[in-house]
């Protein structure tokens, strides 16, 4: 079985999430046709210990960026200016959109990574500006809408490339000899080092826990095929080596991607208050989540949190892990 096969058995299933189906189609729906498809990953597509609060993460690919935020906010579903959404897509995509979903048992959250179909496939390319799209798109995914076939192929092949260069940025940091679980767990511990994230450090692990079915049974795929073209070597069968091991500039030049990778990371923060409704009640529910703690803020920290807040921020990530 090829690559491309593999993963499209696996991003187009049978038998879709029949939630997330219904979450994407809303989603789609009230993009008012600027929607070209709605990919669906994260906690709740792993099941990588989500609650009844964590959102339905989705890429929705887009048309055109002024015409998705008009349509939402036609509908009601956004608050700021489509004008204001446009440009901040434009200039550090994705923007995080959230929009409630009514459903039978009760609204349901989408977590929009809002992305046009140009960059997205420019950022699932040797041309990306950093690991934002790769780092979500490695793992395990599913096409939850498409608008057409074409659009469907879209998906598949920037899915497909960003599994293929998971060799190029992982190659510095490989073991000597590594199987393809392995493999995988080394893309999780490098991609989490690309990003401030408000999980413990032992959500790589659940993450692989979670998903490493779907991580062994794809990328033993890709390393035989790099195998093939002599980038590795096979022996005993299942396990590879690396033929030409990573020079001094190779790694000097990762090891920057990656710290560029988490400055733009850290600035989507910063954008995400803006683009992101009641974004502060989402990272809270998140900290509680995965922390076990009951967080209660201040009068004073609510009213103004970029000013306030700094100190428990940093405050958590320095004892998350504990």
């Amino acid at each position: 079985m090829s690559l491309v096969a593999a993963i499209r058995a696996r991003l187009i299933p049978a038998v879709p999430d029949p939630q997330a189906a219904a979450v994407a189609r809303f989603v789609a729906e009230a993009g008012g046709g600027a929607v070209r498809s709605v990919v669906f990953f994260g906690s709740r597509k792993t099941r990588a210990q989500p609650d009844v609060f964590s959102a339905f993460d989705l890429f929705v690919v887009t048309d055109g960026y002024r015409a998705f935020y008009r349509s939402l906010r036609g509908a009601g579903l956004l608050r700021r200016h489509p004008t204001l959404g446009t440009a901040l897509n434009a200039i550090l995509p994705p923007n995080q959109v959230s929009i409630p979903v009514p459903g039978a048992e009760g609204p349901r959250r989408a977590k929009c990574a809002v992305v046009s179909a140009d960059h997205l496939r420019r950022e699932t390319s040797p041309a990306r500006h950093d690991h934002f799209f790769l780092g979500r798109l490695f793992q395990w995914a599913e096409l939850a809408w498409s608008a057409d076939p074409e659009a469907t192929e879209e998906i598949l092949a920037c899915v497909v490339n960003a599994h293929v260069l998971t060799y190029r940025w992982a190659r510095p940091w490989l073991p000597t000899r590594f199987d393809a679980g392995e493999y995988a767990r080394a893309l999780l511990r490098i991609s989490y080092s690309a990003e401030i994230r408000p999980e413990p450090e032992g959500r790589a692990q659940a993450i692989w826990d979670a998903q490493q079915g779907y991580l062994r049974d794809v990328y033993v795929v890709l390393l035989r095929e790099l195998a093939e073209r002599g980038e590795l070597r096979e022996d005993p069968p299942g396990h590879f080596a690396v033929v030409r091991p990573a020079g001094r500039w190779e790694r000097v030049r990762l090891a920057a991607y990656l710290r560029w990778s988490l400055v733009r990371a850290t600035l989507r923060w910063a954008k995400y208050m803006i683009t992101f409704d009641d974004w502060l009640e989402f990272i809270l529910r998140k900290a509680r989540r995965h922390s076990g703690e009951d967080i209660v803020l201040t009068s004073r920290e609510r009213k103004a949190p970029l000013i306030f807040l700094w100190p428990r921020f940093l405050r958590y990530l320095r004892h998350k892990d504990r």
